[in-house]
């Protein structure tokens, strides 16, 4: 919890310049915050972060990784639960890209621990990958109705909501919580963490659910786990497996076949 409210505290700080200098943004701000759809957006993306949170304290990296990649899927099952046309190449395309992200983080997960925590912490990666659906979905059926529908305005109200509701949950459960931010190199992992964990991946969540469907937006994420990978062999010289890299090759094999719908089909 003090985590989260630490990411949502920084997002704030570091967004407010942009809607203090930007007027047309910032009444957009104000109208979308009186809004269900505002308020209900950045409830859903608060609990994702939230749910994700938990569910990384409790359970290994690689085994939550996995069960939040399920959101295509989940999507997928909806679409034919609720009878709405499925392309092949979109069942295709998210099959493939989580049969590649099983195989990534294969020769990571480990399932071991207690157990009653292990199966919490997947329960809250579940959770995540539930609510991470809900959000994009929720997001590309207001952008069709209201096309000024702003992801960034969207942005700042979860990250103002979410420390509004979260920070005063934190200094209650533990109140000493701020006096660690004086140590050496907090305030730098605080940036980093409110910067590039929070802000930089809402916005550019929200700006793929505006103009991209809920499948390919919520596989696209399945990219992240790539990424830190990546990362982790460039700056710690961590190995990188080949089971892996035949996962990443499928899961962006997937993304391509889902960024080229055949003609005529209705994502």
């Amino acid at each position: 919890m003090e985590v989260l409210a630490l990411r949502l505290v920084v997002a704030v700080l570091v967004t407010l310049p942009i809607l203090v200098i930007n007027q047309s943004l910032r009444i957009q701000f104000l109208r979308l915050i009186q809004t269900r759809i505002g308020l209900g957006l950045s409830s859903l993306m608060v609990f994702y972060y939230w749910f994700a949170v938990r569910a990384f304290q409790l359970a290994p990296v690689s085994d939550v990784v996995l069960i939040v990649g399920l959101s295509p899927l989940i999507g997928l099952a909806m679409k034919v639960v609720l009878r709405k046309p499925v392309a092949i190449r979109e069942g295709v395309g998210a099959f493939t890209a989580f049969f590649g992200l099983v195989l990534f983080v294969l020769p990571k997960l480990q399932g071991t621990g207690d157990r009653s925590t292990y199966l919490t912490g997947l329960f809250f990666a579940l959770l995540s990958a539930c609510v991470s659906l809900g959000y994009v979905s929720w997001f590309k059926h207001s952008a069709s109705q209201n096309s000024s529908l702003n992801p960034v305005a969207v942005a700042f109200t979860t990250f103002l909501l979410g420390s509004i509701v979260i920070a005063p949950i934190a200094v209650v459960s533990s109140p000493d919580w701020m006096s660690h931010l004086g140590t050496t190199n907090a305030g730098w992992i605080a940036l980093g963490l409110g910067t590039l964990s929070t802000v930089v991946p809402t916005l550019c969540y929200s700006y793929a659910a505006k103009h991209l469907s809920p499948i390919l937006t919520t596989t696209l994420n399945l990219l992240t786990p790539i990424f830190a990978a990546i990362v982790a062999v460039l700056l710690l010289k961590e190995p990188f497996p080949l089971l892996s890299l035949m996962g990443a090759v499928l899961i962006i094999t997937g993304i391509l076949l889902l960024s080229s719908p055949q003609p005529g089909t209705n994502r």
